[in-house]
C-alpha cells in the first residue's frame, strides 16, 4: 500500500497490525488538501488573468492571509 499511495501507513498497533481505517481517512484527508489548493491556485490565476490583477489583489479578493500568501507564491 504504501508504494501504491505515497503515503506513510500508520503505526502498529500490538498486535502488529494497522489501523487501515485510519490509513483511509488520512489519505482521503491527504486528496482533499491537494485538491483544495489545486483549487486556490486555479483561483488566483484566474483572477489575475482575467481582471489583470497582481498577485496579491487576487488573493485579497479571495481572503487569503499573508502566511498562506507566501505559500502559494511559491506554487504559481
Amino acid at each position: 500500500m504504501r508504494d501504491f499511495a505515497n503515503v506513510r501507513l500508520p503505526n502498529k498497533d500490538k498486535e502488529g497490525n494497522y489501523d487501515m481505517c485510519k490509513a483511509v481517512i488520512d489519505l482521503t484527508n491527504k486528496g482533499r488538501a491537494e485538491g483544495q489548493t489545486e483549487t486556490l491556485l486555479f483561483s488566483i490565476k484566474s483572477i489575475m488573468q482575467s481582471f489583470d490583477q497582481s498577485f496579491e489583489q487576487a488573493c485579497a479578493v479571495l481572503k487569503i492571509d499573508a502566511k498562506d500568501m507566501e505559500r502559494y507564491r511559491k506554487m504559481i
